[in-house]
């Protein structure tokens, strides 16, 4: 099978009752198949593989696919193939005209380094998924509209592609054909630059764009008011300063996923509108010098996750979102970093707690005592905080915590007296080394109130 270069039409007329059919590890094939293979003598097609049409497998992955029944001798069409997946094939180049695969919905090419172009007619098919990855040559799409049956298109790691596929956008000077994907997701494309003219389908619901670092940012003219945003996620874009402001208006969006965009400064004002919004993930954002204000607005928030974010100035402390369930707050060094100015015993949804970094250096105690966490709390994580020395004993009024976890925290020496809570299952404190011999199995001070909890975790992550 490592010698295959192309698929015979002998070859392919055996493929009888073909419906998926995936080609992986063939290092020598150029190309599918050529014409004048007799695919157009083929039909009803299932599932093959190589060892049930008598062909030896030399390649731990050498397959066509997952094999059922297979009636090899009869003759059949593979003009009803659905399913297509080409993957490792370090040497094709081509793939045949679509016109032969009128039935085609699942198109996957993953791993051909030599594959430099798309066939003409790829808008012909009914495709509804076509997903791209690690074809490093390909560097444009054909001309034309992408199918109108497509919801799906992933493009990952074609480090040399240049342009996206026209029929990408809505432009109302183009074809009357208009694609009604749900979901578009670019990563790992430094090369390409920009969208064609025009706005993204209304219909996208899910739009990922990772690791693109000269693609121009959403703009208000790429976007409709009435989007059917629900998942938005930019991250690594040396371009994005600002989210549009019509992002206020999309009332399905339930997700913001930002990180690493090292020109993000500020949010539009969406703390009056997104009702609908559930998660706000803001990671390694370097010049990010505001929230969303009146974030208290945002009902709907459960999940607020903030790190690595050193500019940030401004934090919404007594006015953070009402019905969150984890709040989480790392190395953000300019905002105020006393806890007792953030009101958190309001949050009377809160289950997960998460702090860490500089602007915690004056906490000496955690809790201190103006500090009152919800009693609410399953899990609390704290770490970097480089003056704390003890954990107060209001943590034992916390019925319901379970996991207690502090890390590379040098001078934490004590424990609450009273102990720690009664329900915790897990107490992990790493890289605490004054801690390391109070806490150690049976011999430290403070094991008689660490011993009944039932995984204890003391520095190197050993369970006592």
């Amino acid at each position: 099978m490592s010698k295959l270069t192309c698929l015979t039409g002998h070859f392919m007329q055996s493929l009888g009752a073909l419906n998926v059919l995936m080609l992986s590890d063939f290092p020598n094939l150029t190309s599918l198949w050529q014409k004048g293979t007799g695919l157009e003598n083929f039909k009803h097609p299932q599932f093959v593989s190589s060892t049930e049409i008598g062909m030896t497998s030399t390649h731990k992955s050498s397959k066509l696919s997952g094999c059922e029944h297979l009636p090899i001798h009869k003759v059949h069409m593979l003009l009803s193939l659905e399913d297509l997946c080409i993957e490792s094939c370090p040497n094709l180049v081509s793939i045949p005209e679509f016109g032969l695969l009128s039935s085609l919905r699942h198109l996957l090419l993953r791993d051909c380094k030599a594959l430099r172009s798309l066939p003409d007619g790829i808008s012909n098919c009914p495709l509804e998924d076509l997903e791209i990855e690690e074809c490093p040559l390909l560097k444009c799409f054909p001309g034309g509209m992408l199918p109108a049956t497509l919801k799906s298109l992933k493009i990952r790691y074609c480090t040399e592609l240049k342009s996206l596929p026209e029929g990408l956008m809505h432009n109302e000077n183009g074809p009357d054909i208009l694609c009604h994907f749900d979901h578009l997701e670019i990563i790992g494309c430094p090369s390409l630059k920009s969208f064609p003219d025009g706005k993204l389908p209304t219909r996208l619901k899910t739009l990922k764009i990772w690791d693109c670092s000269q693609l121009e940012p959403l703009s208000e003219e790429m976007l409709h008011d009435d989007m059917s945003f629900q998942y938005l996620a930019i991250s690594d874009s040396e371009a994005l300063s600002s989210f549009p402001e019509c992002l206020s208006t999309f009332m399905h969006l339930t997700e913001i996923n930002s990180s690493n965009c090292s020109a993000l400064t500020f949010f539009p004002g969406v703390g009056l509108s997104l009702a609908s919004l559930r998660a706000l993930t803001i990671y390694n954002c370097k010049n990010l010098k505001s929230l969303p204000y009146e974030m208290q607005k945002l009902i709907s928030l459960q999940k607020l996750t903030i790190c690595s974010c050193p500019a940030l100035e401004s934090f919404p402390n007594g006015d953070l979102p009402p019905n969150l369930t984890s709040l989480v707050i790392w190395d953000c060094d300019g905002i105020d970093g006393c806890l007792s100015n953030w009101n958190l015993q309001s949050l009377a949804c809160l289950r997960d707690f998460s702090i860490a970094g500089q602007c915690f250096l004056d906490t000496v105690s955690f809790p201190d005592e103006k500090c009152l966490l919800p009693t609410t709390l399953t899990s609390i994580w704290i770490a970097r905080l480089p003056k704390l020395e003890s954990l107060s004993m209001q943590l034992r009024s916390l019925a319901f915590l379970e996991e207690l976890e502090i890390a590379d925290c040098p001078k934490l020496k004590s424990l609450p007296r009273e102990g720690l809570p009664p329900a915790l299952g897990r107490l992990s404190i790493r890289n605490c080394k004054l801690m390391t011999k109070r806490c150690s199995k049976e011999k430290g001070v403070y094991w008689p109130l660490i011993s009944h909890i039932p995984c204890v975790e003391i520095n190197d992550g050993n369970a006592m």
